[in-house]
């Protein structure tokens, strides 16, 4: 038979390789994600060029160069799977050759140089298959032919242990493995003659023995170990007889091995198991290094799938619209994002060109922009192209900024083209309210923030609904207040002086007027007057408005206790309760005062005008809204100008 290639050698080599690219890949995809994960989450939403556009193209480049990089590999792999199958095919052709072979057989593997320290190993191989009889020769064959009949790690490994249990006649033995990564001893699997699974770590065995097979390569046989290796503890202590236990070689490397024993007969293995067990276990550690490397190659290719996978998922759960192209300009990738923000079917989309899918939308100038991207973007460079325009579908108009670039890798080589859709609609939108919220806070500051406690300034700019500046007809509860005798006041002391002491006595009564939450609408030399129930409404405003002129009285009363007794002062308080129209009247341009008119005003501006000496009249309306809670004096039925009938009045004097 003529000297074969080393196969083993060159798919431990390709796998390595593809392997290693993997991983690369692996890496590439995972270091991206993570980066995209933080830039959707607005860790760089405050930073201006909004990176996040740009963290998403890289991301979409690195997408790109694994899909290529996978297909690549994906080649790699079917070439190393034909390397592995030439391999199985040398197998069986040295299979057929134990099968026919009566006397002396060549080595089974016989690389083109054989590397140092290997020589004994081969040597001990070719003299064990030597040794064999014919039927032990196609017993081999046929367990060769068995455990080359899959790539399965597990099943190859639970099939090596069966048959060789099965071959010497074992009572029961156990695989050991060197970890190619720490090379320590692992024991993947052990079996009986049942064929049942043991755990290896309730398997009682001579670690010492399994140990030096591994190291030196050799296999080791006894015919009654409890007199051959008495000296070791563990073969004692165990009630170990007979043992046989042989190296898995491959390449000149021992990557394990296989051990059988029993417990219960001595000289139940002799030098023909051991040359039959030894040649089985080189076919043995063919098939288990085929099925380690394909396992490899498999967890590799589905962890690269899921990396895959993992980072499509982020590109289809993200706001922004993306889409991918090959070199030719067909369509690779096209999220549900850019589905609704084009409204176009994005499976419709993929593996067709994009000037077929956009043709339908040529006031977006998709097809331009991506026409241009060749020679815009030889070096990856994003440009931003603003658009306004209509789509079907949406409402109104939409505002979206578009960034185009060539994606490259690594060698610069030209492998398609991304498009990233950021749809500013809603966020124009927002900031148009918020520019138009803004503007009439503004307004309501102007018009209440003199007249109004703060607060409430606030609650009508966070509810502007509920505000109707352009008049409205509601019941509200007025006060009219003003100083007696006023004009004889001004006759009498300084202009300056004058205006000091309204001031001083003004705001005593806005801050209780405001401590019961009325609007102050306006001031007209000594006089005030103040509503409830507008602009916000309150159920109690009647209630309100007697307290707050009580608290007024108490508060001038108190103040006045305090000045020079040569300047006495005394108002007059009318409150009364019913409809009113509501709102802003002025000038449109220029000045304009929310206020209340109608006879609801004017009939509190009688009472106002019948009380002296700090007393507070209210009318029938109102009294019959808070009897409950104040004392009061019935009056004379009050004649007023302009009511043809009296009016019912009461003065408060008190509170329950």
């Amino acid at each position: 038979m003529s000297e074969s290639p080393d196969l083993e050698w060159k798919t431990t080599s390709e796998l390595r390789a593809l392997g290693e690219a993997l991983l690369r890949i692996s890496r590439m995809l995972h270091d991206h994600t993570r980066k995209l994960e933080v830039a959707v989450e607005g860790t760089y939403a405050g930073e201006s060029g909004d990176p996040r556009v740009r963290l998403l193209s890289d991301s979409l480049r690195v997408s790109r160069t694994a899909d290529l990089e996978l297909g690549r590999l994906n080649q790699s792999g079917q070439r190393v799977l034909t390397t592995i199958h030439e391999q199985l095919a040398q197998v069986r052709e040295t299979q057929e050759f134990l099968r026919r072979a009566s006397s002396h057989l060549p080595p089974i593997v016989q690389p083109s140089i054989t590397p140092p320290g290997i020589q004994s190993s081969s040597d001990a191989l070719n003299s064990s298959i030597n040794n064999l009889k014919r039927d032990e020769l196609e017993t081999l064959y046929e367990i060769a032919r068995t455990l080359n009949s899959s790539l399965v790690f597990d099943e190859v490994l639970r099939k090596v242990m069966d048959q060789v249990i099965r071959v010497v006649d074992a009572e029961r033995g156990f695989l050991v493995l060197v970890d190619p990564h720490t090379n320590e001893l692992t024991f993947p699997i052990a079996r009986d003659k049942q064929e049942r699974t043991i755990d290896p770590r309730e398997f009682k065995f001579s670690r010492g023995t399994v140990e030096r097979v591994v190291r030196t390569k050799q296999p080791v046989l006894t015919d009654d170990a409890q007199v051959e290796m008495k000296e070791q503890e563990s073969i004692v202590a165990y009630g170990i007889r007979s043992i046989i236990c042989a190296p898995l070689v491959v390449r000149g490397g021992s990557i394990g091995a296989v051990y059988v024993d029993s417990r219960i007969n001595a000289n139940l293995f002799g030098p023909r198991h051991r040359d039959l067990l030894f040649a089985f276990c080189h076919q043995a550690a063919i098939a288990i290094h085929n099925a380690r490397l394909f396992d490899d190659l498999t967890k590799a290719i589905r962890q690269v799938e899921e990396d895959k996978q993992y980072m499509d998922n982020i590109f289809a759960s993200i706001a922004n619209g993306v889409i991918t192209t090959d070199p030719s300009g067909i369509i690779t990738k096209f999220n549900a994002a850019a589905g609704l923000i084009l409204r176009i079917n994005p499976l419709s989309s993929i593996g067709r060109h994009y000037r077929d899918v956009f043709q339908g939308i040529p006031q977006v100038g998709l097809t331009k922009i991506l026409q241009n991207v060749p020679a815009e973007h030889d070096h990856g460079t994003i440009v931003p192209e603003a658009v306004d325009c209509e789509i079907d579908g949406r409402t109104g108009v939409v505002n979206l900024t578009l960034y185009a670039s060539s994606l490259r890798d690594a060698r610069n080589t030209p492998i398609g083209m991304a498009l990233v859709i950021d749809d500013r609609t809603e966020v124009k939108r927002m900031e148009a309210d918020k520019k138009r919220a803004e503007a009439s806070a503004k307004e309501i500051r102007r018009i209440f923030g003199r007249f109004v406690h703060p607060n409430v300034v606030e609650q009508l700019i966070n509810n502007p609904a509920a505000l109707n500046l352009g008049g409205e007809s509601k019941e509200i509860s007025v006060i009219k207040a003003d100083i007696r005798s006023f004009t004889r006041l001004s006759e009498r002391i300084p202009s300056k002086e004058v205006m000091n002491l309204l001031n001083t006595y003004m705001e005593i009564m806005v801050n209780a007027i405001w401590d019961e939450g009325g609007t102050v609408t306006g001031f007209w030399g000594d006089e005030l007057m103040a509503i409830f129930n507008a602009p916000l409404s309150q159920d109690d405003h009647a209630l309100r408005a007697v307290r707050a002129a009580w608290k007024m009285r108490l508060a001038v009363l108190e103040f006045q206790r305090k000045q020079p007794q040569d300047i006495p002062l005394a108002f007059g308080f009318g409150v009364n309760t019913g409809e009113a129209m509501v709102g802003n009247i002025g000038s449109k341009e220029r000045i304009q005062n929310y206020t209340a008119i109608g006879d609801t005003v004017n009939v509190a501006a009688r009472l106002q005008g019948a009380a002296i000496d700090n007393e507070i009249f209210l009318h029938h309306a109102t009294f019959t809204r808070v009897r409950q809670a104040v004392r009061v004096t019935k009056l004379a039925p009050l004649t007023v100008k302009n009511k043809t009938e009296p009016l019912d009045v009461w003065c408060l004097v008190g509170w329950y």
